[in-house]
């Protein structure tokens, strides 16, 4: 299995990938957001069949967001999510990310496993606005596109490194 970055103009075969992990609204979003984010990395059978993927994006600053990362269903279970996850956290950190955002559904059992597993923490507005201010909160909040019922997640600086040293 590799994981590798995804360049804009080859990630139409991603699609699959998208359409066997989410539907409705979620399905339509992260099909728009495949072509307008900037980062996209991509698990690879060694086949080069794509069996998951992560979009990344930097809300502001030192800020970076893990803005969707999706496994096909015959790889779910295997720690094909911790992988897509830490290959994702590494790479922010390389590119200069202090701490990570990412969203959840509130529902969503595994992804919250999985992102509390890598020592993120339940986060709010109120709490986002006393660090970047009403104003920057809320355009992170924009930035993350936040619904109704999803759980907003952080990662701070001094536990990004953290990560590399959680085992699978």
């Amino acid at each position: 299995m590799t994981i590798a970055d995804a360049p804009r103009g080859e990630r139409e075969p991603l699609e699959r990938v998208l359409e066997e992990s989410f539907t409705g609204v979620y399905l339509r979003h992260a099909r728009r957001t495949l072509d307008e984010v900037d980062a996209v990395r991509v698990a690879r059978r060694g086949s080069g069949e794509p069996v998951g993927l992560t979009m990344l994006k930097f809300l502001r600053d030192g800020v970076g967001y893990v803005y969707y990362i999706a496994v096909v269903p015959a790889f779910r279970r295997r720690g094909m999510g911790r992988r897509l996850l830490q290959d994702s956290l590494d790479r922010l950190a390389r590119a200069g990310a202090r701490e990570v955002y990412a969203t959840v559904g509130e529902h969503n059992v595994e992804s919250t496993a999985l992102f509390l597993g890598r020592g993120f923490r339940r986060t709010d507005l109120g709490q986002v606005s006393k660090k970047y201010g009403p104003l920057g909160a809320l355009s992170m909040y924009r930035g993350m596109w936040v619904v109704p019922g999803e759980v907003v997640m952080v990662k701070d600086t001094q536990t990004l490194g953290d990560a590399a040293a959680t085992p699978d």
